[in-house]
C-alpha cells in the first residue's frame, strides 16, 4: 500500500510507520506502508521498524534475519499473512497481527537459530498438543520436559515421532510466551528455553512412532 507526497529532498528517509522511496525524476516521495498486503517479503529491519520490535544487539538482528528469512522461504505468504490473535502481547504490523510475528515472537534470538537443521532418518523428535489434538509445526527432542516450551500448562498430551525421510528444518530456543491464544482456557505467563524445531511439512517427514 502507497501513499504520496511532495518532497524536496532526494535523501532517502526510514519512519516509524513506513518507508520513503524517492522517484528524483518526479520530485515524489512514495511511502510504503508495511502491512500483510504488501506485494513483497519483508526486511527484518522494515519489521523491526514497523512493529517497534526491541532489538539489543546486532546479534539479536542477525538471528531475527535468519528467521525471518526462513518462514518466507519456506511458507506461503498467505499463511504468514493470516491474521493471528494470540494475545495482548503480540506485536502488530499496522494495526493487525498476524501469524508471522506470532510465530516469530516464540523464538529467543539471543541463542543461536540453525536454518539448516539436519533431520536424519529415524531421529526421535515429539510435540505436546490438548488431549484430542494434533501437533502443527512445532516439535522438541524427547528429553525436552512440557514446561520448557512455552506453552499451556493444560498442553500435556505427548505426541511421539521418527522421521520418515532425512530433512532440513529450522532450529532455535524458545522464548517465554503470555500463553493466551486459547479462548476457553485462562491466559498464563510460560517459560521457554528448551530447543525447539520448526517443521512446516511435518506430515510429510514424520511418522508416529
Amino acid at each position: 500500500m502507497f501513499s504520496m507526497k511532495l518532497d524536496r529532498d532526494a535523501r532517502s528517509r526510514f519512519t516509524v510507520d513506513g518507508f520513503e522511496r524517492h522517484d528524483l525524476s518526479l520530485g515524489v516521495v512514495m511511502k510504503e506502508i508495511l502491512d500483510s498486503r504488501t506485494p513483497r517479503d519483508y526486511t527484518v529491519d522494515e519489521l523491526i521498524a514497523a512493529t517497534g520490535w526491541s532489538v539489543p544487539s546486532p546479534s539479536h538482528r542477525e538471528n531475527m534475519a535468519k528467521a525471518l528469512d526462513y518462514f518466507q522461504k519456506t511458507v506461503p505468504r498467505a499463511i504468514l499473512r493470516q491474521p493471528d490473535d494470540a494475545g495482548p502481547f503480540n506485536l502488530t504490523l499496522n494495526g493487525v497481527k498476524i501469524r508471522l510475528l506470532n510465530w516469530m515472537q516464540g523464538i529467543d534470538y539471543g541463542r543461536p537459530i540453525d536454518p539448516r537443521r539436519r533431520v536424519n532418518l529415524g531421529d526421535p523428535l515429539i510435540a505436546f498438543t490438548l488431549p484430542g489434538k494434533q501437533p502443527g509445526s512445532w516439535y522438541a527432542f524427547p528429553s525436552t520436559r512440557q514446561e520448557t516450551v512455552a506453552i499451556h500448562g493444560a498442553q500435556t498430551r505427548l505426541h511421539k515421532f521418527k522421521a520418515s525421510i532425512t530433512f532440513v528444518c529450522m532450529q532455535s530456543a524458545v522464548s517465554d510466551a503470555y500463553v493466551g491464544w486459547f479462548r476457553d482456557l485462562p491466559a498464563q505467563y510460560r517459560h521457554g528455553g528448551a530447543q525447539q524445531l520448526f517443521i512446516w511439512d511435518a506430515k510429510r517427514v514424520l511418522k508416529p512412532a
